[in-house]
């Protein structure tokens, strides 16, 4: 910022940076066209896409640097009357060409990924058709919504006092901003696969990485964008989406100019990460030492290398020949029939990835991906945790800084506990059943980071409807991950440890939920939050996603095929039917009533969940409580976390089948002890708290037991087992119907003794039918 005369403005600092960065873009632009149309003279639809890029980004950027001379990066006061229309004219011409700048150079880089993937990575080129489509319909979209932002039209641009309607420019970027990052992150992380699998001069591994770092710079250049979006954002009426000043604020040009400044940076900067893979043919005629190392080690292959590649040529011709011949004694085909069938190998493939830059020398031999080993090799004896994502708490958040009401807060909870079922039982059990744990795990982050980044546009709309659909995006991704995570930690070493993995890993979790809120109450959100604090969080939360699928997929981790686990079943020994229903299977009868379990407990556990702080607060008239009900809430969480430990721990001490059905005559006793106690308030609260420790090892008791025995069904039991949360979906309705029919919130909770009372038939069946307890208790040592 620099003062001019007697006000402060931005505008000089916007046109040295837009300039700056629009002269280097098209500096790296001509390099790339001389390198492919007048060196390699070979020009393929990214190269003419780039070109459109660039014509766009010129036009943007001057837009721009135009506003600059007219006030934009002022004050409004500090604009002269003569100025705002040609500064609206500017401001509009930009908003535009911003998205078609965008597309044309995203479509650039993802018609070079299909190239690069035409003959080799299929998942890299379907995944890049994908975000081809998402880029292009997101553009389209987007660009005439910011034609069309105003009725009548003309109003965008022109300061006619008339009757109109806008919508709000910077709403419409703030909304579009998931879109951009998705995208963004996807064309960052597609061609890492096929990276790291090359093998490439030192020198030219740093280019890339420079090259990769250029990416990265621009994802965070599009969240420092949306940083000053938010900040402009707070001028435009508390960022009601309707305005009546051409969708712009009192103060737009100062608030808005960094973020104008910015949109160029990321397209010009996009461009120039576009360019440097397709400069190599002119690097080379003008500077060579910078790809070749010291060694002699480059692009160009050494006398020895060339000699030998044309003795292998030579050979392969030779050997391609005796084959013809071959075959043309044994049937009768004349060498040209067979010549025009098949021909003899060629360098075609090593003269395209030639022309595609950098990418000289590939190591993308399909036969030499690694593949993962299964659970009977030896990689059984290593065992991987998987830590697990949980949204009650974001949830819960959302409602409190939106103001929603009870019913709202219970809908969203109901939406997200719903979307457990569709997606458990739909990509979920596909992925795990077709390509495996790994494919699952990544599969359910991709879902999950693309609903954490549609959160966005719902808190910057305030939009109930947003953020259901949001939530259930969410839901649905988790409910994948989890269809894979917890059969993965179930089966992933010793048989006998199942139940004590999987209550040590909820632990954990348990664990990073309580020191994520007392984090966040005692240090990040000190202040009064927002729904801004939150959206940060969940940009936060998309990023670590991406960065963990990228560790999932190169991590190598062991599978299991249904032959696999059919193969373990059977050294079980377990009886295949009831002694004296001859008809009836047993691992279905177990499968069966643990799905019925696990569908009340989780229906039960969330009622809890949901209504434990209204009963503090409905029973704080009655006496003076320890403490605040917030704190009393985070003592119950803590409670529920130890409770797991203690319960791993005991899993090694006793059967898991006796432990369950203690823990539910346990939890049963004090669940009708909370809802007809009438004492002090501080006793039931004591009373919840005892429900919790008996509560919080059920779930993984009931998911790890059922699970026993499965053998080929197992991927499919894991799958309804988690789809059986959906159960978190109905009972905290009941509640609240039963609390609108006028009885206390301390009553209501009979539906959690109810739920307890039919759920606990599943132990007793455990414990008292000889079958299954052979299936539970069959235990081999490996």
């Amino acid at each position: 910022m620099s003062a001019n005369g007697d006000f402060v403005t931005r505008g000089p600092t916007v046109l040295a940076v837009t300039t700056t960065t629009i002269v280097l873009a098209s500096v790296f632009v001509i390099a790339r066209l001389i390198s492919r149309f007048c060196i390699v003279r070979s020009h393929t639809w990214d190269d003419y896409w780039m070109i459109l890029a660039w014509v766009l980004a010129i036009g943007l950027s001057f837009s721009i640097n135009y506003g600059t001379s007219k006030g934009l990066g002022r004050h409004t006061t500090d604009i002269p009357p003569q100025w705002v229309a040609p500064l609206k004219k500017s401001e509009y011409v930009f908003s535009i060409l911003y998205n078609p700048a965008l597309m044309a150079s995203k479509n650039s880089i993802l018609i070079f990924y299909l190239r690069l993937a035409r003959n080799t990575w299929k998942v890299l080129r379907i995944a890049s058709y994908v975000t081809l489509a998402v880029v292009n319909v997101s553009s389209i979209v987007l660009t005439f919504l910011n034609i069309f932002q105003c009725r009548p039209v003309s109003l965008a641009f022109t300061t006619a006092a008339t009757e109109s309607r806008c919508i709000s420019i910077v709403t419409i970027f703030l909304c579009s901003a998931p879109v951009n990052i998705v995208t963004d992150l996807a064309i960052l992380v597609l061609p890492i696969p096929v990276l790291t699998s090359m093998r490439l001069p030192r020198k030219q591994k740093t280019i890339l990485l420079v090259t990769f770092g250029l990416g990265i710079f621009v994802t965070v250049v599009d969240v420092v964008r949306i940083y000053y979006l938010q900040n402009a954002a707070l001028d435009v009426h508390n960022q009601e989406l309707l305005s009546t000043n051409g969708g712009q604020g009192a103060d737009y040009p100062w608030n808005a100019s960094f973020a104008l400044m910015w949109s160029a940076v990321e397209v010009n900067v996009g461009i120039i990460c576009a360019c440097v893979p397709t400069l190599k043919p002119l690097i080379l005629r003008i500077l060579p030492s910078m790809l070749k190392d010291r060694s002699g080690e480059g692009s160009d292959m050494t006398s020895s290398q060339h000699s030998n590649r044309v003795d292998m040529r030579k050979r392969s011709s030779q050997t391609w020949n005796s084959i013809v011949a071959t075959s043309t004694q044994q049937t009768g085909i004349g060498l040209t029939q067979l010549q025009s069938v098949a021909s003899p190998p060629r360098d075609d493939l090593e003269e395209e990835i030639s022309r595609m830059g950098f990418l000289t020398t590939p190591d993308m031999n399909p036969e030499m991906i690694r593949v993962a080993p299964t659970l009977s090799s030896p990689s059984t004896e290593r065992e991987t945790y998987f830590g697990f994502f949980r949204y009650e708490k974001a949830k819960d958040a959302i409602s409190t800084l939106a103001g929603y009401s009870t019913a709202q807060t219970v809908g969203l909870a109901a939406i997200y506990f719903g979307a457990y079922f569709f997606g458990a039982l739909s990509v979920g059990q596909i992925a795990l059943r077709c390509s495996g744990f790994k494919s699952t795990f990544m599969a359910g982050l991709c879902i999950y980071g693309i609903g954490t980044l549609m959160f966005w546009p719902s808190a910057v709309l305030t939009s109930y409807p947003g953020f259901m659909i949001s939530t259930f995006v969410v839901g649905f991704g988790l409910s994948v991950l989890e269809t894979a995570a917890n059969p993965f930690l179930a089966l992933c070493g010793p048989p006998r440890y199942a139940e004590f993995r999987l209550l040590l890993a909820q632990g954990v979790q348990g664990v990073a939920t309580n020191l994520s809120q007392i984090l966040a109450q005692k240090a990040l959100f000190t202040g009064t939050p927002s729904l801004l604090d939150v959206q940060w969080t969940y940009l936060a939360v998309t990023l670590f996603a991406v960065a963990l699928l990228l560790f999932f997929y190169y991590m190598p981790l062991p599978e299991a095929s249904d032959i696999d686990l059919q193969i373990h079943a059977n050294e079980l020994g377990i009886p295949k039917y009831h002694p004296h229903i001859s008809w009836l299977p047993v691992i279905y009868t177990t499968l069966g009533l643990g799905i019925l379990a696990q569908f009340l407990y989780v229906g039960l556990q969330q009622c809890n969940s949901i209504w434990f702080k209204g009963l503090i607060e409905s029973l704080e008239g009655n006496t003076t409580l320890l403490m605040s009900p917030d704190n009393y809430v985070l003592l119950g969480q803590s409670i529920f976390t130890i409770s797991r430990f203690v319960g791993a721990f005991l899993c090694l001490i006793m059967e898991p089948r006796i432990l369950l059905l203690l823990i539910f005559i346990g939890a049963l006793a004090f669940s009708i002890l909370t809802f007809t106690w009438t004492t002090t308030s501080n006793n039931i609260v004591i009373s919840v708290f005892l429900t919790f420790i008996f509560e919080a090892p059920v779930w993984p008791l009931i998911f790890a037991i059922t699970l026993r025995g499965m053998g080929k069904n197992t991927k499919a039991a894991a799958a309804y087992l988690t789809a059986s949360a959906s159960g978190g979906a109905i009972f905290p309705f009941v509640m609240y119907g039963i609390i609108k029919q006028g009885h206390s919130l301390q009553y209501s909770l009979c539906v959690v003794t109810a739920l307890y009372a039919f759920a606990i038939l599943f132990p007793l069946y455990l414990n008292l039918a000889p079958a299954a307890r052979k299936q539970v208790n069959a235990r081999v040592s490996s």
